[in-house]
């Protein structure tokens, strides 16, 4: 997974860019990593799943949900998770999901948010 961080240095607030099919992972850093506190928390639940003292996670934020294991991580909008059932969407609004849910493994993952961590802390 490729990304590049930038910060606005009147906002200072920070922003990702990913590689295509990873953008929803974006959005969520971006609306939900920008507290150090919460990146440390993060990384330290991530440790506990890489030595198998925690078998996965769920972490609910306002938008976004994480969903963590040993092989893969997840982020999936919640409202990709309404029943949309009854209606009748085009093919072509699949494309959309693209920032709405996405995954990576475990080390790309865990390989972001370490960066993502050394990047705000900067600020």
């Amino acid at each position: 997974m490729e990304f590049e961080f930038r910060k606005d240095f009147i906002t200072q607030k920070a922003t990702v860019k990913l590689s295509m099919g990873h953008e929803a992972f974006a959005t969520w850093l971006e609306q939900e990593g920008q507290s150090v506190e919460w990146v440390e928390t993060l990384l330290a639940d991530s440790l506990g799943i890489e030595d198998h003292s925690t078998a996965d996670l769920k972490r609910v934020g306002a938008e976004f949900s994480l969903l963590l294991n040993h092989d893969e991580a997840q982020v999936i909008n919640h409202s990709l998770l309404n029943d949309f059932d009854d209606l009748d969407l085009e093919e072509d609004f699949s494309f959309y999901n693209l920032e709405s849910e996405a995954s990576c493994g475990f080390d790309d993952f865990v390989n972001l948010i370490e960066s993502w961590f050394a990047f705000i802390r900067e600020r």
